[in-house]
């Protein structure tokens, strides 16, 4: 259990505190006055600066059209235009820039997040882990954001090599100081020999490199929680909820010890209960963001929330006492922007709400959301003849029940910009999927339109060959939808060359193509016809 002075804080600040969340009015008004701070500040010189001042900003509550996040945006694109050139400390940028344009929106910066990909798969170092381009060296600092970003490139389904993810994870593992702790430039350890002394190690490297191993190791299912995943659900629905990748998982984890893993863990957990402290840190802030990114994910790792995360009450108290009436925090080694950036993404729980957006978990038998198995799973149709009981949707859902009324409700929705999270889990997403792709073949224009787009964003492996029947729909509109959702969930960016006002010819071998590529996947596949 954490402390509070295992913070370094004074026990007087933090006695009035307790079960601080983000949307405790205090914490609130603490990230509206950092938020204001950040909106009117200037602009910052780096990719990196940008991608993660522009990050805190939507996370709390800043349109997108917020000339910091579009300049931000812009600094990304041209960054990230062609495989970003290996110098100095350029891991840095590219690493935020990653994280920053993943968040925001992988569908619109497909090409360049995949260039952020290959950057990060043709320059780790043998060792598994990134660095200075002129030093050898695995820097714990720099790999906790190439870890994080292609994290999220792999949950956005782009193609992340799992055996680097491996790699990286056994570069972390090899670095651990004797006493748990973790320091700056990484000595390796061989494996399976004693563990080799580190310098500068300090609460916010050893936050940075446990952080590092957690979010790897979730990459590659380490913890099995993907597995979990299906314990709770009927066998005929597992099939739905598999990784097209497992082939590739398979192979990433058995390149790590798991005992290993464990271990280090543990050890890791020890030093932090015995010497984490802000005060009197270096680079306080972005110890604590380092901080959020990894409690958030040792919680997904244990399965469970923090019960009493007094981690985060310490964090408050300390953001809180350095702010000043400008809404910045003093953060003399981060610089201001950056600083109250980090502060920002610790306050809202940045990392918390991206895992909860991308990660479906199960709590004593019930489905994310709280709500269970439904009752009668006779009638449950999966396909080939068994029907999904579509009342079962949640009539909650506002969008399911304007699909299925198709009263032209939808219309107004064709030209807005909308995103469409289900939030549902096992049973009930598919559940929700079923009458979503049964719209491609009877809905009205909206709701065809609107039902790609669901598929889109749900990034749902299993609708591709609702998809590829779309590339027939009479309206070329729906056909190029299509396509591009296609080139999205496939990460095949450019697609197989179907343009934008396809003739007949050009559809059926397009049509063609893509049922090839995906039968190469699932050579049992059943198309739509």
């Amino acid at each position: 259990m954490w402390r509070f002075v295992a913070l370094g804080l004074v026990m007087g600040l933090v006695q009035p505190v307790s079960a601080l969340t983000p949307d405790s009015p205090e914490v609130q008004k603490v990230v509206k006055a950092a938020n204001g701070y950040l909106a009117a500040s200037g602009n910052h010189s780096r990719v990196g600066g940008k991608s993660v001042i522009a990050l805190a900003l939507v996370k709390s509550g800043t349109p997108k059209d917020h000339p910091k996040i579009t300049s931000a945006v812009d600094a990304c694109k041209k960054f990230a235009s062609q495989v970003p050139t290996y110098k100095h400390d350029v891991v840095y940028d590219a690493g935020l820039a990653l994280i920053f344009l993943c968040e925001l929106d992988p569908f619109e910066y497909n090409r360049e997040i995949q260039n952020l990909v290959t950057f990060f798969i043709k320059n780790q170092r043998a060792h598994g882990g990134y660095g200075y381009a002129e030093n050898p060296s695995g820097d714990n600092s720099m790999t906790q954001y190439a870890a994080l970003g292609l994290w999220l490139a792999h949950e956005n389904r782009f193609e992340v090599p799992l055996e680097n993810i491996a790699n990286l994870t056994n570069f972390i593992m090899s670095v651990q100081d004797p006493s748990g702790g973790f320091g700056y430039q990484g000595k390796v350890s061989p494996r399976g020999k004693a563990r080799v002394n580190q310098s500068d190690v300090r609460p916010s490297l050893t936050t940075a490199g446990l952080c590092s191993l957690y979010v790897s190791a979730d990459a590659i299912d380490l913890s099995n929680r993907r597995s979990k995943a299906t314990d709770n659900l009927p066998t005929e629905f597992i099939e739905v909820t598999q990784d097209p990748r497992r082939a590739s998982m398979t192979k990433a984890r058995s390149l790590v010890d798991r005992k290993a893993l464990q271990s280090v863990k543990e050890l890791g957990n020890q030093w932090m209960n015995q010497n984490a402290k802000v005060d009197g840190t270096r680079w306080p802030f972005y110890f604590l963001y380092a901080l959020e990114r990894f409690k958030a994910f040792q919680e997904l790792d244990l399965g469970r929330p923090d019960p009493d995360p007094t981690w985060y009450s310490a964090g408050y108290e300390y953001i809180k006492k350095k702010q000043n009436d400008s809404g910045a925090v003093q953060a003399s080694d981060e610089g201001g922007s950056v600083g109250t950036a980090f502060a920002i993404l610790f306050l809202v729980r940045g990392t918390q709400e991206t895992i909860k957006k991308h990660v479906r978990t199960f709590d004593n038998g019930l489905l994310a959301g709280g709500r269970g198995l439904p009752e009668d799973l006779a009638d449950a149709e999966l396909r080939d003849g068994k029907v999904i009981n579509v009342k079962e949707v949640p009539e909650t859902d506002r969008f399911l029940e304007l699909l299925k009324a198709d009263d032209g409700s939808l219309d107004d929705l064709v030209d807005a910009d909308v995103t469409f999270d289900m939030n549902l889990a096992g049973t009930e997403r598919e559940i929700a999927l079923r009458a979503v792709r049964g719209k491609l073949r009877q809905g009205s224009y909206a709701a065809r339109l609107m039902a790609i787009r669901a598929i889109r964003d749900t990034k749902d492996f299993e609708s591709v060959p609702h998809l590829i029947f779309a590339l027939s729909d009479p309206d070329p509109r729906i056909a190029v939808q299509a396509r591009d959702t296609l080139r999205f969930i496939s990460r095949k960016i450019d697609g197989f060359e179907m343009p934008m006002n396809p003739t007949p010819p050009q559809r059926e071998s397009a049509i063609k193509k893509w049922k090839e590529w995906y039968r190469s996947l699932r050579p049992d596949a059943r198309f739509v016809e």
